[in-house]
């Protein structure tokens, strides 16, 4: 379980590099949110069926949506707002442990960016994630275009086909699984690909950290925590329709996915895949801390934005 310490030194971390947040972080709401996310947890269900009150339900012209589908299918699920505005860290900590049973330390780090993408006030919302390396949208995305591409926040099938080339059937095996030995070759194939088409291509070690982190939090959430096993068809649900795959047999996995859940899928993904790690990156838990609180994941100082 997350302890009370761990988190404050992650808000800190993200105070540090961006001082301008201020008390929009302070430590009693760090405490405030942990304490909501571990006292209580609502929305259990079974397989086939949604919990009461989280019926999918699509985005109507007036919602507001990320460039991230994880968050983008907790709003359709209404474990975050449906229309996609007035989020704070609390409801971001509550909806992501409620949906997908996401730890406090990973949900704190992305409502401070969130914070900071809409300064002068205390709410912001899911559009205002879609700021290009800030740090939900980046190059060599697996469902997305890059930002020199052109739509870099909406689902881009042609994109997201590349990732299916890799699992049996381009995706079409109900039995088919994604895990270690194919989803960490298809994610390093967008960066291969994305490094000879776009000449603005970001790739830093900071990059590095948070691709594998998407393709570990989509393993982990639609599968296991622990063997980073997870059925295509419910990926394909997440990415694809942006949708909990309730109907599909899908429930919230029983095991918290955390940072040190992250960090080591990110160890077994690149050790999956054969890329080089950056010289002087260490990849784990402490890491990918450091990546989420916008830090060089090498040094632990602040990278300008």
């Amino acid at each position: 379980m997350l302890t009370f310490g761990l988190t404050v030194v992650l808000g800190l971390g993200v105070a540090d590099a961006f001082p301008n947040m201020g008390s929009r972080l302070g430590v009693r709401d760090v405490a405030r949110s942990v304490d909501s996310a571990t006292s209580s947890s609502t929305g259990s269900s079974s397989g086939g069926v949604a919990p009461a009150g989280h019926k999918y339900v699509a985005p109507g012209p007036n919602d507001l949506r990320s460039p991230c589908p994880g968050l983008n299918a907790l709003a359709n699920h209404n474990f975050l707002p449906h229309d996609g505005r007035g989020l704070t860290v609390d409801v971001l900590v509550k909806g992501l442990s409620d949906g997908l049973n996401v730890s406090p330390d990973f949900s704190i780090t992305i409502g401070g960016f969130g914070s900071l993408s809409s300064p002068g006030t205390t709410t912001f919302t899911l559009q205002d994630l879609d700021h290009h390396n800030f740090p939900i949208e980046h190059d060599a995305s697996l469902s997305r275009l890059d930002f020199y591409e052109g739509n870099n926040y909406a689902f881009n099938n042609a994109t997201w086909q590349t990732v299916l080339a890799y699992v049996p059937g381009n995706g079409a095996d109900p039995n088919a699984v994604f895990n270690y030995s194919n989803a960490g070759p298809a994610r390093y194939n967008r960066v291969k690909t994305q490094a000879k088409k776009n000449p603005t291509f970001t790739y830093t070690p900071l990059q590095f950290v948070l691709s594998y982190g998407e393709t570990a939090l989509y393993l982990s959430t639609m599968g296991d925590p622990s063997t980073g096993v997870a059925k295509v068809s419910y990926v394909r649900s997440l990415f694809e329709k942006e949708r909990l795959p309730y109907e599909l047999g899908w429930t919230k996995p029983a095991g918290q996915t955390s940072l040190f859940s992250l960090g080591a899928m990110i160890f077994a993904l690149n050790a999956a895949t054969g890329e080089p790690v950056p010289e002087g990156l260490i990849l784990g838990e402490s890491t990918l801390r450091l990546a989420l609180a916008g830090l060089d994941p090498i040094s632990g100082l602040p990278i300008p934005h």
